[in-house]
């Protein structure tokens, strides 16, 4: 509970809320904002649980030990192992491993080999990597957007204390200017609460993503050295 003579901003801004259209752009983007990030985290969580990069290349490696370096029983074993795994990783090692078969078949030499696996996997991975950091960019542009609304509300305000100002009787009186300033300063307050944890969570699920992608990318040179080795 606010002590007296302090502020309760909450109550400020939910009052301003009801009360103001101009704050309601800014409620959506919040809303926006909350939806975007809970997406991105799930989608990048799932992608990670459902086949771990840096295991899976850890996993083709003592194949390959098992198997005394026949690379042939290691993809096979490791092809059958991840028959029910759907993610990008997944998806990208069963191409280089088809690819890998594909050029022993037509007797490629192994610098052929692979640059053959390499660029299968380059670009099967600029169709499947984008699916990461799709949305992410609606954050930075919530940021730029709040605070731009935020401005927008301030100078509404300002114009309504004048307008007070112009019309008052008698002079100007504090109580007819405090509501058009009370609306300009809570409209630049609300779109800083908005456009920093935008911009905040947009680089913390950027800086996620692509760590998740370098898991990716080392995972499968891992398994592309082993091939050729």
């Amino acid at each position: 509970m606010a002590a007296p003579g302090q502020i309760n901003i909450f109550a400020l801004l939910i009052k301003h809320i009801k009360e103001e259209w101009v704050m309601w752009p800014l409620v959506v983007l919040l809303l926006v904002t909350f939806t975007i990030t809970l997406e991105r985290l799930i989608v990048i969580v799932i992608d990670r649980v459902k086949f771990n990069p840096t295991k899976g290349a850890a996993q083709f490696v003592r194949l390959m030990r098992k198997h005394k370096g026949d690379k042939f029983k290691a993809i096979e074993e490791m092809e059958s192992s991840m028959q029910k795994k759907d993610n990008i990783c997944a998806d990208l090692m069963r191409t280089i491993m088809h690819k890998y078969k594909d050029g022993v078949q037509k007797g490629m030499n192994p610098l052929d080999l692979k640059k053959w696996m390499r660029d299968a996997m380059e670009e099967q991975g600029t169709v499947e990597m984008p699916a990461l950091e799709a949305h992410l960019g609606w954050l930075a542009v919530i940021s730029n957007v709040a605070t731009l609304i935020g401005l927008f509300g301030t100078v509404y305000g300002m114009i309504q204390a004048f307008q007070a100002m112009s019309t008052s009787v008698g002079g100007v009186k504090a109580d007819e200017m405090a509501g058009g300033i009370s609306v300009a300063l809570i409209a630049t307050l609300f779109g800083l609460f908005v456009a920093i944890p935008s911009l905040l969570l947009f680089n913390y699920i950027k800086n996620m993503t692509e760590a998740h992608v370098i898991r990716i990318e080392d995972a499968l040179q891992t398994m592309i050295e082993a091939l050729i080795e």
